[in-house]
């Protein structure tokens, strides 16, 4: 989450003195606990794992069972909105195109977006390889360690941003802090013993040529919130249930030998040697001519009540998360792919709550390769591009095939082939179709020996005027 300053504070904000560095990284490490958390969670790390039984319960089952919800809503979730690489289109874009595949945006964009499912928020640092010639990338940094800090006008306007992580001996012992600080047109990197402390010590300070803070940070929602974080209180009460109705199932195997009129013995080592003897031989020896009787002291599971509290909460994570079972009954069978559009209702919405904010974390990423690449002397232009976002989702191309078929001839060919889920640049796939077509014209009119558009184009055609003549 951005943390916000005044742009007046500072008349050169190439300049970052000690003391708001101090300010800033106390206050991004105020959250970091609950980015771990969620962290925790994605990793199958659940609040049911410290469950500690103490006191009278000590020594009385106790389970620790985690269903991991957590992970299961930020894969299906990112899968649904990131699984296809992002389009660009527009005059002049070729060479930012060419330089996100030289620089694998594609799967960079894969990390972002799950970062994005699981924090809230994802970070993006452009840096110029070590490469000969250098070529401009991006990294997904770690959020717990980097920042961006903007001002407080409507924009929200990058002031500077912070990377920090820890400095390692060869023993890979902690002995400080690498900080490193990205200003509108600086690189300072600096060493300090305690990352709560100003003693800054600098090492470098080096110009970069992005024009701008060469950090990128793409929101998931309005809030800023995980796909699944409003919902691990019901994660934490499924696990609990789980849990709790894995001890009733052990206490119900552990039970009670009630005895009537019967004694294992007068003293502990002779029940020892009773029981000892029971559970060998499975016989149990009731005295005679006394109303003797032993049975088993057991709990009463009430299976169905806990089978509908478990579905309950299991649907309302679903629901609130607006991620879908997809193991559900509701998803089996042939549905087409108008149906499945309803049943993923939810999912598209949330998908496009996404959308919104990720094109202007994308937008903000084409000017910094705009500009250095205008640096390297080439021509881009990005205020015409359009950004396509494609779902991944099972497609039925038998049932797009008969729709093209009915549309043929009242829609371009280019935007019918764009449709087909195996066609990834129509506007190619078009050119290929038509010059299939014209070359089958060409060996059919010579099959039948009439060349038809054969003729000497030099030769002029006889006009009307001619003829009088």
């Amino acid at each position: 989450m951005a943390i916000v300053r005044s742009r007046e504070l500072l008349p050169n904000w190439d300049e970052i003195p000690a003391k708001l560095l101090q300010y800033c990284i106390k206050e991004h490490r105020d959250g970091i606990e609950r980015i771990q958390k969620l962290e925790d969670y994605y990793k199958g790390k659940h609040e049911i794992l410290k469950r500690d039984l103490g006191g009278d319960d000590k020594g009385l089952p106790n389970n620790k069972l985690v269903a991991n919800h957590a992970k299961y809503i930020t894969d299906v979730a990112s899968g649904y909105f990131g699984g296809d690489p992002v389009k660009y289109t527009g005059k002049q874009i070729e060479p930012i195109t060419d330089a996100y595949k030289a620089a694998d945006v594609a799967s960079h964009d894969s990390e972002m977006v799950k970062d994005l499912s699981m924090y809230g928020i994802s970070l993006e640092l452009h840096y110029m390889s070590s490469d000969d010639p250098p070529i401009p990338r991006v990294s997904c940094i770690d959020p717990r360690q980097i920042f961006l800090v903007v001002d407080d006008s409507v924009e929200y306007k990058s002031l500077f941003a912070v990377h920090y992580y820890e400095k390692r001996d060869m023993e890979n012992k902690a002995i400080g802090w690498y900080v490193n600080v990205y200003t509108a047109n600086k690189i300072a990197r600096y060493e300090i013993k305690d990352i709560g402390g100003e003693d800054f010590e600098q090492i470098s300070s080096t110009n970069h040529y992005y024009k701008t803070v060469p950090v990128v940070e793409f929101w998931n929602n309005e809030e800023q919130q995980g796909d699944f974080e409003q919902q691990l209180s019901l994660i934490n009460a499924y696990n609990t249930l789980g849990s709790d109705r894995m001890n009733d199932k052990e206490q119900f195997v552990d039970s009670i030998l009630k005895l009537i009129g019967a004694s294992l013995g007068d003293t502990e080592e002779d029940a020892g040697r009773t029981i000892r003897m029971l559970k060998k031989y499975k016989v149990l020896e009731l005295p005679a001519g006394v109303d003797a009787d032993a049975s088993w002291l057991t709990k009463t599971l009430n299976e169905a009540d806990t089978e509908v509290l478990r579905n309950a909460l299991k649907s309302d994570i679903h629901e609130f998360s607006m991620v879908p079972n997809l193991t559900d009954e509701k998803f089996a069978g042939n549905v087409s792919g108008e149906a499945m559009k309803y049943k993923l209702f939810g999912l598209e919405k949330l998908a496009e709550t996404k959308e919104r904010y990720f094109v202007q974390g994308l937008r903000e990423r084409l000017k910094l390769f705009a500009n250095i690449l205008q640096v390297k002397a080439q021509a881009v232009a990005i205020n015409d591009v359009e950004i396509t976002m494609t779902r991944s989702l099972p497609s039925n191309d038998t049932e797009t095939a008969l729709l093209i078929s009915q549309l043929s001839g009242h829609v371009s060919n280019e935007t019918l082939i764009s449709q087909l889920s195996f066609v990834k640049d129509p506007v190619a796939e078009n050119e290929k179709v038509m010059a299939e077509k014209a070359q089958a014209l060409k060996d059919q009119q010579a099959a039948f020996g009439m060349p038809m558009g054969d003729q000497n184009d030099d030769e002029d055609p006889v006009t009307d005027d001619e003829d009088e003549e």
